[in-house]
């Protein structure tokens, strides 16, 4: 006996016995299931086909007569194990059609190959221009029932993917190794036309590697309670269309090759680059796809669509932001969508003008209708909630109330249903839809299912209408906002005006006070001019900071000399020094102000306001203290910073607010101590600017 022979024996008797063994313990296990059962007999089926290619391999004689039809049933035994798992996945227990569909397409493949196996005789190798038509026929069925097996635990896979148990993961992987195994060994011997003797004889121990994981897989129930999805089997299917279109394919080109002569492998060569281009471009076709989304589903499930999907698709398109495309677009579309439409129009009230385009989506062909508000259309969705589907109007059809088919409709045959977008018993407005891709015949489920997509799509769209009234509301609160600090800050300029008029009628013919009323008027009218432009802000209740550099000593210089003239017992301390800050100047002489004048509204006449300056660090120091009335700590912590609440008669109460913010906006910090009775202490910590080696120092005198 030859070593390759010997290799075959041993390796086939080892699959006979591991299948065996496998059968025995399934079998022994307490209690009686089906899908353990189911799995039992193909093992004992596997473990017949190991003994039988063991006898003839040994004895010869008419055992290996046997050996071909004991690998089909087999191979038969097996995929009908993963038909059995995934059949309440296709309904076929409630559509007898189904089930005899599928299990007359098994039962024709194993016959024939169970027919063929009679009259092939596979003793000797020919090259593949010399095999019979029924030799080829028999190894493009193995392949088909190869590629089957595949595609099903593909799908047993797909299914499992969630599950946390390993159960069904291990059989798919037992099962797809003895699928992909005789999917080489078949396809090599398609191609070369005569099978490889290693691979035959190595066949059986590969086999045997499978039963301890069929064993592992089968310790729990998990697999008999797999659903198959509709994704799932939109793709098992597509890939059986591709590989019967690829294997037909191949056969026809193989016909060419044998009747062209001379030309036969052009002719090969150039039909299979030709349909392979073909089936790409048809595989690839939104019109095929959707085809095949609605024969599946008419076919295999006892409902149309798959809810769960469906509406987790419609969801992520509603709330998709990667696109520029605003909400009534992404509404139009996600509606579109599920019922394979190439294109929508949304219709909404406007300005009592009745029903306008509001929104549409790849349907540029179509002339935008005006519907009236008191037509028939848009009171009949209103009254009813029904979809409308026009094709039945003009066929007749249909329970429409005596509704007849608009003029825009009649002039638009692709214009197909009219979806009522009903909100609280309001129509909001009329969802068009382009005629779907494939031919379709709407039932109670489509008519539902739109319904309920047009009840959540005027939510929608009632929401996105609020988000645009607040979002107005919001820059009018904006405008009210920057218009209280505008006015704020007119009171303090006002002030000063005030003040410098009143010293005019002393003081006018003093030569420096009228450089001084000069210099103050110029930048009062400054002031103006910024709290113009802060008005004229998009948005924000607060000027950003200008990117420059700003001196702190020199800044409570010119806002201590200001504030003097109104509160004598004003003074400065360590302003001797620059202390340079990167920042709006003007934004910080506006925080000062506020703050310096807060503590002498605060304080009385005679009561001392005391300004400090210092460094710590990398920080420039500022404080401003006075002896006024004070503060509790609950008013500092509820009211002091919140806007628009003042103590004082005609105050705005915002000083505190804007000179925080100032702060917070230039990266410092603002702390309050307050004893009520005693007076109060803001500190403010501000960043410096680097200092530079060799600055000379400015003094303040």
């Amino acid at each position: 006996m030859a070593v390759s022979q010997t290799i075959g024996l041993f390796s086939h008797a080892i699959a006979c016995a591991g299948f065996l063994t496998l059968a025995l313990l399934l079998c022994l296990r307490r209690g009686i299931e089906p899908m353990r059962l189911a799995i039992a007999f193909s093992a004992i089926i596997t473990a017949a086909w190991a003994a039988i290619y063991v006898l003839a391999a040994r004895y010869g004689g008419d055992y290996g007569l046997w050996l071909s039809q004991a690998e089909t049933l087999r191979t038969a035994a097996w995929v009908g194990v993963l038909v059995f798992i995934l059949k309440d996945s296709f309904g076929l227990d409630d559509r007898p059609s189904s089930s005899f569909f599928v299990a007359l397409m098994l039962g024709f493949v194993i016959a024939l190959q169970l027919v063929i196996d009679s009259f092939i005789d596979f003793s000797g190798a020919l090259p593949l221009d010399q095999q019979s038509a029924a030799a080829l026929l028999f190894i493009a069925s193995r392949l088909v029932v190869a590629i089957s097996g595949l595609v099903l635990v593909h799908n047993l896979y797909s299914n499992s993917a969630q599950q946390v148990t390993l159960a069904p993961r291990l059989l798919c992987v037992g099962l797809g190794a003895i699928f992909a195994y005789d999917l080489n060994l078949y396809t090599l011997q398609f191609l070369l036309g005569q099978s490889s003797a290693d691979l035959i004889e190595i066949r059986g121990a590969v086999n045997a590697l499978a039963v301890p994981i069929l064993w592992l897989a089968t310790r729990r129930d998990h697999v008999a309670r797999l659903r198959i999805s509709r994704q799932a089997a939109f793709h098992t299917i597509s890939f059986l269309v591709i590989g019967a279109y690829l294997i037909a394919m191949s056969l026809l080109a193989y016909g060419l090759r044998l009747t062209g002569g001379d030309w036969g492998e052009l002719l090969q060569v150039t039909f299979l680059a030709t349909t392979l281009i073909f089936g790409a471009l048809v595989t690839l076709s939104p019109r095929f796809r959707a085809e095949m989304r609605v024969r599946i589903a008419r076919n295999f499930y006892r409902y149309r669509y798959d809810y769960r999907r469906e509406w987790l698709r419609f969801i992520d398109t509603i709330s998709s932001e990667t696109g520029a495309e605003p909400i009534r677009e992404r509404l139009a579309m996600a509606i579109a969508r599920i019922m394979e439409s190439p294109g929508a129009l949304l219709l909404e009230p406007v300005d009592g003008r009745g029903f306008a385009e509001t929104a549409r989506w790849q349907w540029d062909a179509l002339p935008s209708p005006v519907i009236a508000e008191g037509a028939a259309l848009p009171l009949f969705l209103a009254e009813s909630g029904r979809v409308v589907a026009f094709d039945e109007i003009r066929d007749g059809r249909g329970d429409y109330a005596g509704l007849g088919l608009p003029a825009w409709a009649a002039a638009s045959p692709d214009i197909w249903l009219a979806i009522p977008l009903i909100r609280a018993e309001q129509l909001c407005g009329i969802l068009l839809l382009q005629r779907s891709l494939v031919l379709r015949d709407l039932n109670w489920e489509d008519f539902d299912l739109l319904r309920t997509l047009g009840s959540q799509g005027a939510s929608y769209l009632a929401e996105a209408s609020a988000q645009a009234r607040l979002e107005e509301s919001r820059r009018f609160d904006e405008f009210n906002r920057r218009f209280a600090f505008v006015m704020h800050d007119i009171k303090n300029l006002i002030s000063q005006v005030g003040l410098v008029a009143r010293n005019a009628e002393r003081h006018a013919d003093n030569p420096e006070f009228r450089a001084d009323m000069v210099a103050t008027l110029n930048n009062s009218v400054t002031k103006m001019n910024d709290l113009l432009a802060l008005m004229g802000k998009a948005s924000g209740s607060a000027p950003e900071p200008q990117a420059g550099s700003a001196d702190l000593a020199r800044i409570a210089t010119m806002v201590i000399a200001a504030k003097r003239r109104a509160h004598g017992a004003m003074r400065l301390e360590g302003a001797d020094l620059p202390l340079p800050l990167p920042g709006d100047e003007g934004r910080l002489e506006a925080m000062l102000t506020h703050l310096v004048q807060n503590a002498i509204d605060a304080s009385a006449p005679e009561a001392p306001v005391t300004v400090t300056l210092g460094r710590r660090g990398a920080l420039a120091e500022l404080t401003v203290a006075d002896r006024g009335h004070g503060m509790t700590a609950g008013f500092i912590r509820e009211e002091l910073f919140k806007p628009f609440r003042s103590t004082k008669t005609g105050g705005f109460g915002i000083g505190a607010h804007e000179a925080r913010e100032i702060v917070r906006q230039h990266g410092g910090r603002m702390e309050v101590s307050s004893t009520p009775g005693e007076g109060s202490t803001f500190t403010i910590t501000l960043p410096l600017h680097r200092q530079r080696a060799g600055r000379p120092a400015l003094s303040r005198t």
